[in-house]
């Protein structure tokens, strides 16, 4: 695997696993990928996986919330795109048909994202890294937030 430290912006830079059995995911990708699972606690009743390859962060999962199921939001990989202004980025989605699910907000010092749907219903996060590599990529979202 590449080791890619800071992306491009356009590119994707993160991907989280929204999942109903975290644990068969765990499992699953695990066996599949190589992926070592990391657990972090998340509130009073939430684990947010970060799977690692070859000691690197590589993707992460976690369970949909109880309010995501009732609606009937299936299991389902969430993208996040680097862009270098999340703001901008907001405003140019909308002027193309686009539509804000979550606004611009910022994670602590890690960064600042969005949750944007296309027009055709595709939703993915916008993201922007602040201060260090290792923020470059959401993962410190994870650690700070959880997942959106």
């Amino acid at each position: 695997m590449a080791n890619i430290d800071k992306h491009s912006a356009g590119s994707f830079c993160w991907i989280e696993l929204h999942t109903t059995d975290q644990k068969a995911a765990k499992n699953f990708y695990g066996a599949l990928f190589g992926w070592n699972p990391q657990d972090m606690p998340m509130g009073p009743d939430g684990v947010y996986t970060i799977f690692k390859l070859q000691g690197r962060d590589a993707a992460a999962g976690c369970s949909l919330r109880p309010d995501e199921r009732s609606m009937g939001v299936p299991p389902h990989w969430l993208i996040y795109i680097a862009v270098d202004n999340v703001d901008g980025a907001v405003s140019k989605a909308e002027q193309l048909g686009g539509k804000i699910l979550a606004p611009a907000l910022d994670v602590m010092d890690a960064g600042r994202m969005a949750v944007v749907e296309d027009p055709t219903g595709a939703a993915f996060c916008l993201w922007t890294g602040q201060k260090t590599a290792a923020s470059e990529s959401p993962t410190s979202l994870a650690r700070s937030v959880g997942p959106i």
